[in-house]
Order: structure tokens, then C-alpha cells, then sequence
């Protein structure tokens, strides 16, 4: 009996861990005083993949041709609004936008962004959504030590060039304007 109970607990504890998230990407036009709903996607941040439940592109009827798009981020203090704006034009059916949804390290998404359409996009209809999670990128490698040769100097030090390595360039221009320059007259 314990046993099944610990194995129910445990297989439930995994679905729920393989199980995609969801969020509303909303947009907000300037003059209205609340949001709609713009798309709603389901992820999975584990493996990236995205997919577009539904996509309500707004009218372009609409007085204004700038809408605000975002999302509600769960903050310490409620819910908060977390958005960008961008042209109507830009998120019409023609131009099939790309979402860019960002992920925290919980796997929540804190922002979206609304990516440029490219020309080889063009097959698929509706909008896109691309994943962006918040890795740590390459870290430099800070406080290594020096090394030294046996004798207290930097190993790969280059030999120091002579004074004729050096200024060989100028040698050959006093050189070519002395043999270019006229002699004097003599019978002046």
C-alpha cells in the first residue's frame, strides 16, 4: 500500500515537472485603458520548443497605430506589467510576427519582444515564438597567474631589434635623395 502511494506521488511529481507552461502575450493599444489578449503560447523551457495555441491579431481599425505588447510578470508586489511598443502594421496577419519570449532562471517567462520578420519566413502563417533563456554566457578568466621564464622575464618576449632593423626605411630615403639631387653648376 505504501508503495503505490510512493510510486502515485512520485510519477505525479514527474508530470508535473515535463509539463509545458503557458503564457498570454497581450497587447494594449495607447488609448484604451486595458489590455486584450494577443496570443496565448504553450512551452516547454527544457527543450525550447514553442507552440502558438491561438493568435487574435487586433482590427486595424483602430485610432492608434501604436499598441503596447507584453505580459503580466508575477512580482513581489502583484502583478506587473512588462511590455514594449511597437506599430499595429507589425503585428498583422500579412507580416507573420515573431515573439521573442524570454525565460528567467524559474523557467517564467519576464519579457517578451517582438522580432523583425525575415523574407525566408514567409511558409508559415501566423505568428512564431522564439525562445530565449537566461543562461550565463562565457565567464573570462580573471586572476591567473603570470608565468615567468627561469629568468624572471615574460617567455614570449620578442628579441629587440637593431637600430638598422629599426629606421632601415629611413637609411634608403636620405640615400635615394642624395643620389636624385642635381650637382652644382660649374660653369655658372
Amino acid at each position: 500500500m505504501f508503495l503505490s502511494t510512493l510510486l502515485g506521488v512520485v510519477s505525479l511529481l514527474i508530470a508535473v515537472a515535463n509539463a509545458s507552461l503557458s503564457t498570454d502575450i497581450l497587447y494594449w493599444p495607447v488609448g484604451s485603458s486595458h489590455p486584450s489578449v494577443l496570443a496565448r503560447v504553450s512551452y516547454d523551457p527544457t527543450s525550447l520548443k514553442s507552440d502558438v495555441v491561438s493568435y487574435h491579431p487586433p482590427k486595424d481599425d483602430q485610432g492608434d497605430d501604436l499598441v503596447r505588447v507584453g505580459l503580466y510578470t508575477s512580482a513581489t508586489t502583484g502583478k506587473q506589467w512588462v511590455g514594449s511598443l511597437v506599430s499595429l502594421s507589425s503585428l498583422s496577419t500579412d507580416e507573420q510576427p515573431t515573439f521573442r519570449l524570454h525565460l528567467d532562471s524559474a523557467n517564467e517567462a519576464y519579457a517578451v519582444s517582438l522580432a523583425a520578420p525575415s523574407t525566408a519566413e514567409h511558409s508559415t502563417t501566423g505568428a512564431r515564438v522564439e525562445l530565449i533563456s537566461n543562461e550565463s554566457g562565457i565567464q573570462p578568466h580573471l586572476n591567473r597567474p603570470v608565468v615567468v621564464g627561469p629568468d624572471g622575464q615574460n617567455p614570449d618576449q620578442p628579441e629587440e631589434k637593431s637600430l638598422l632593423q629599426k629606421y632601415w626605411w629611413v637609411l634608403l630615403i636620405v640615400t635615394f635623395i642624395s643620389m636624385s639631387g642635381g650637382g652644382g653648376g660649374e660653369g655658372q
